[in-house]
């Protein structure tokens, strides 16, 4: 869906990259990793009290502590993922400008709020749901069917 695809680099993990596992496998960086280690990366991925930033800088501050072999991992694990989103959005540009200039609109106010990592997760989610909320039906549908 619409919603599923907007998270901002937390895209949907691909089993042929080299680098970024299926979400079933753990992460080469986190194999790498003593348990108090694992635990603490659990605690900070999952902690909703984070804006997406801060989120950010905490998992690579908590690399960079864990030193190599995770912080090199770690580091390559969010290249990868970077390259990834980057290829994704691409793709959603060039679908979303075939579509009507109502749904390109609303393309980039969802970008907009996807963009703005001053926000939990959960906020991203609840201003984006508002969003599309707004949206007429024939327009979200556009965009929802086109963009899945």
């Amino acid at each position: 869906s619409y919603c599923g695809f907007y998270h901002p680099r937390e895209i949907s993990l691909i089993p042929e990259s080299p680098i970024i596992e299926t979400m079933i496998d753990t992460p080469a960086f986190l194999k790498s990793a003593t348990d108090s280690q694992r635990k603490e990366y659990i605690e900070l991925e999952g902690n909703p009290n984070l804006t997406l930033e801060m989120k950010q800088k905490a998992l690579y501050n908590w690399a960079q502590r864990c030193g190599n072999p995770v912080n090199g991992l770690f580091t390559m694990y969010m290249a990868e993922k970077q390259t990834l989103q980057s290829q994704e959005d691409q793709r959603m540009s060039v679908i979303v400008s075939g579509l009507s200039a109502e749904a390109q609109q609303a393309d980039k106010n969802v970008r907009g709020i996807t963009n703005n990592w001053n926000q939990t997760k959960k906020e991203m989610d609840t201003n984006v749901a508002k969003q599309l909320s707004k949206l007429p039906k024939k327009v979200y549908y556009e965009l929802t069917f086109a963009t899945q």
